[in-house]
């Protein structure tokens, strides 16, 4: 995936002493397949962005992946991450986050 300056900024501007423990923010469903406390909120965000993103807002996930990443970020992964599915989700994203769904990657109506 091709990456922007704001999100090379986002990667490029985090500390490493941030110490966040994710399950306080997602369920741990959205993550099944992985122990959720284990991953980075840093260094695994270009998998739990999009990982989120897909879920839908299942509970309230997309204001809480706020909490943690800047908007444009956010944004980012919305218009450049091919993992997330569903005309609905997407044009729920779109309302969510101020965006056009056709540009999403997989939008198809």
């Amino acid at each position: 995936m091709a990456k922007n300056k704001d999100y090379i900024k986002f990667n490029n501007s985090l500390e490493d002493n941030n110490q966040i423990i994710l399950s306080d923010y997602f369920p741990k469903a959205i993550f099944w397949d992985v122990n959720l406390d284990e991953l980075d909120y840093k260094k695994d965000a270009d998998f739990i962005i999009p990982r989120v993103l897909d879920w839908g807002d299942y509970k309230n996930a997309w204001d809480k992946l706020k909490l943690l990443y800047p908007l444009k970020v956010i944004k980012y992964y919305c218009l450049n991450q091919a993992q997330i599915f569903g005309d609905e989700n997407i044009e729920a994203l779109a309302a969510k986050f101020n965006l056009n769904p056709e540009e999403f990657p997989r939008y198809s109506k």
